[in-house]
């Protein structure tokens, strides 16, 4: 009688449980619904207070422990797969093992559901930034738009370049497109610089208790293809020390966006060029024309090649090649040269994996929809206030 009156509570004490988490995932799957909300309220609100929470606990702590968790995590899931494996006895006992099994793994993932959607998941659905940067913004662009904008960051990327070159030159000092003179200590530094600054203007956009942390592993990166990356356990934005001086800044930026609950790669992209434009930096302003230029000229190229005209194809890219300086040119190489050297890393895979990700996240382009953000940007080089 003891035993069924303990069995009884189990099963109850279970059912409650997946209700409750039944409860909370079909809660989140309806508020997606109403972007304004959960940018307002979750956003704006929650998240914002949850990831200064977050990021006042593990700045204390000098290195980055987010890492260290996914370790923890594996290790975990690891062990209970070789656990899993050891208990196989009754394979053929459908409802004394198999079932038990099916449904201990669909409660252990609805409950990673709603942990990751509450934590950070849930940034994903609010409404763009648009109506805090009061721009309207095209559903496309043509291949026009590319080409002048392309033609326009080409003169900038030649006349910021030239600034640049004076202000990492020192007596009797060369300029060396690798700028070791620069560190990503300085970057982090002058990165929540920028956002103090930027704040000013779009205090949406300020970042309080900041949380920036050079990779344990940027090898990792090398195989998964990332550069940086937000870590929603710890409020951490973990980026990777060996990459080119160049791309730091855009980088640091898109991921103190994240950490703003920018959560949308196109929208974290945009706070970057947001912060970079209006910055006083042309080591900043630089990276961000470097990252703009060869996103509006693939665009382009993308669509040209659609057309079949593959001799104006050949005519864009000689001629923008003719523009550039031949620092710029050299720059860019070298950028390129990092990521073709690490390109036989990858895991096979990896990058499909993410860009599945993208799409159950509400980005429907998947990877591609780091590209859009030239119809921010074109929008926002309309207004008056661009410089």
């Amino acid at each position: 009688m003891q035993i069924r009156s303990k069995t009884g509570i189990l099963s109850s004490v279970k059912t409650c449980s997946w209700l409750a988490w039944g409860s909370i995932a079909v809660f989140i799957n309806l508020i997606r619904f109403f972007p304004d909300w959960i940018s307002k309220f979750y956003t704006h609100i929650i998240f914002h207070s949850m990831g200064i929470g977050l990021r006042a606990i593990s700045s204390l702590i000098p290195f980055a422990i987010g890492e260290l968790l996914y370790i923890i995590v594996v290790i975990y899931l690891l062990i209970n797969i070789i656990r899993w494996v050891s208990s196989i006895k009754k394979m053929n006992d459908f409802n004394e093992f198999w079932m038990p099994l099916m449904l201990n793994i669909v409660f252990w993932l609805l409950q990673v559901y709603v942990v990751f959607q509450l934590i950070w998941g849930l940034n994903y659905q609010q409404s763009n930034p648009a109506k805090q940067f009061n721009l309207i913004v095209a559903s496309k662009y043509s291949e026009q738009e590319m080409n002048q904008l392309s033609l326009e960051l080409i003169t900038e990327l030649n006349n910021t370049r030239l600034l640049l070159s004076e202000s990492v030159k020192g007596e009797n000092e060369k300029v060396d497109t690798k700028f070791s003179k620069f560190s990503l200590k300085y970057i982090f530094e002058r990165s929540i610089i920028e956002f103090k600054s930027i704040s000013k203007q779009y205090p949406y956009l300020t970042y309080s208790i900041p949380d920036l942390k050079e990779a344990l592993f940027p090898n990792w990166g090398d195989n998964l293809g990332y550069l940086a990356f937000y870590q929603p356990m710890t409020g951490e934005a973990i980026i990777r020390s060996d990459l080119p001086i160049l791309v730091q800044p855009f980088t640091v930026c898109h991921e103190i966006a994240h950490q703003l609950g920018y959560a949308s790669e196109t929208e974290a992209n945009f706070i970057a060029y947001v912060v970079a434009s209006e910055s006083k930096d042309p080591l900043f302003k630089y990276a961000m024309q470097l990252q703009l230029f060869s996103y509006s000229q693939q665009a382009q190229l993308i669509l040209i090649a659609k057309t079949g005209n593959f001799e104006k194809w050949k005519q864009v890219v000689a001629r923008n090649k003719a523009l550039l300086s031949p620092i710029v040119l050299k720059d860019r190489q070298f950028i390129k040269a990092f990521f073709a050297e690490r390109e036989s890393k990858r895991v096979p895979g990896s990058e499909k994996i993410y860009d599945q990700f993208l799409r159950w996240n509400k980005q429907a382009k998947g990877i591609d929809s780091y590209n859009d953000v030239l119809l921010w940007a074109l929008a926002y080089r309309k207004t008056p206030s661009t410089k």
